[in-house]
């Protein structure tokens, strides 16, 4: 059984979401109609066929981002993760106000976050988290990038967390999705300024289920509150 008094969550915290999300997917779609998902990024976390997804932060980015270019320690990214740019309505990095510029250059953040899990030589240490929050179909493209962004100011890069972002869609006929829209987060879960805790994990970012539910039920606030607003005519802020 999970002790929901630990601080970070274990290897059988790990196995126990592998099993959970599976079926709060399958039976467990909330009224509100939007799937919202978070997975630890570690080795531990890993899916067959999706290599290197899911193993570290930089493969993460890379992949919300439909970026072949970088090269983790696992090797280089899949051509596929280009290939699908046509899916990617928007992307970006968000940080601190006072965020040094070395923390805006590529990939230095993730690759630093990779490091620091891996020099634990625990194959369950967490990197980053990967977060999938799935957009209302009743809200304009033209509406996402400022409901994901001003979430994801508010909710996690006040706390000091530093979030990379993506919104994937594509439309089908009559007004179908191939792909329905969906905002990716990968966001920091170990100190990433440079110092003595540089690299150790951050206690107040992401650190237990119960934080991540609190981040699924801010969304759907969030959401339903853009939605009234579109319907009446306001602006989303």
């Amino acid at each position: 059984m999970t002790d929901i008094t630990a601080p970070f969550l274990r290897q059988e915290d790990v196995d126990t979401a592998r099993r959970a999300w599976t079926s709060y997917r399958r039976e467990r779609r909330p009224a509100s109609g939007l799937q919202f998902n978070i997975r630890p990024i570690s080795e531990a976390w890993r899916i067959a066929g999706r290599s290197p997804a899911y193993r570290t932060a930089v493969a993460n980015v890379a992949y919300i981002w439909r970026d072949s270019g970088p090269v983790d320690q696992f090797g280089p990214m899949p051509r596929a993760f280009s290939e699908r740019r046509c899916e990617l309505r928007g992307s970006g990095l968000l940080l601190p106000a006072k965020a040094p510029v070395w923390a805006t250059e590529g990939y230095t953040i993730w690759e630093a976050a990779d490091a620091a899990a891996a020099a634990t030589d625990d194959f369950t240490e967490v990197s980053a988290w990967h977060v999938v929050m799935e957009i209302p179909r009743a809200l304009p493209s033209k509406d996402w990038k400022r409901l994901a962004t001003s979430f994801v100011e508010r909710e996690l890069v006040a706390k000091g967390a530093i979030a990379a972002w993506a919104i994937h869609a594509m439309e089908g006929d009559a007004d179908d999705w191939i792909i329905a829209p969906h905002v990716h987060l990968v966001v920091t879960a170990r100190y990433w300024r440079r110092g003595e805790r540089h690299g150790k994990r951050h206690p107040g970012w992401l650190p237990s289920w119960q934080a991540h539910r609190r981040l699924e039920l801010s969304w759907r606030r969030h959401c339903a509150l853009a939605v009234d607003a579109m319907k009446v005519g306001w602006r989303l802020d």
